[in-house]
């Protein structure tokens, strides 16, 4: 049976040396502890920047515009991700890198967003491919 992926979005920012990351709280549907990009799911009648703007917003409290996200030509292939329900979902993903921003950083029972140091990613649960495109990502800043 083939599955069908559930296209999401993300959204890379750098800062220094380091990357915003999200560590999914208790209330997510990720794994509790696992760590990926402020990224979710398209809703219906969104486009691809309007959804990574609400992502954005909801999962660190960071406010940018449309203008702000640079979509990014990286090849990510579907992940089969496992979900705290004991699922594995197939999630695409389009990522936008984001150079301005405001606000300051929220957390939610959903998610808690942090600065984490690019060399240290190996020391942290990683939603499967978060690695990857970092590492692409920052070819572009």
């Amino acid at each position: 049976m083939k599955m069908n992926s559930i296209p999401t979005v993300g959204v890379l920012i750098f800062k220094d040396n380091k990357v915003l990351l999200v560590r999914h709280g208790e209330a997510a549907g990720h794994v509790t502890g696992s760590y990926g990009l402020p990224a979710g799911r398209i809703e219906k009648g969104e486009t691809v920047k309007q959804a990574a703007l609400r992502e954005l917003q909801e999962e660190t409290g960071f406010i940018t515009t449309e203008d702000n996200l640079e979509e990014l030509p990286l090849k990510i292939l579907p992940a089969d991700i496992p979900r705290k329900d004991g699922t594995i979902k197939r999630f695409s993903i389009t990522v936008f890198l984001c150079r301005k921003f405001s606000g300051k950083l929220i957390t939610t029972e959903e998610s808690i967003p942090e600065w984490i140091e690019i060399n240290s990613l190996d020391e942290l649960h990683l939603i499967v491919n978060t690695k990857k495109i970092i590492e692409e990502g920052f070819k572009f800043i």
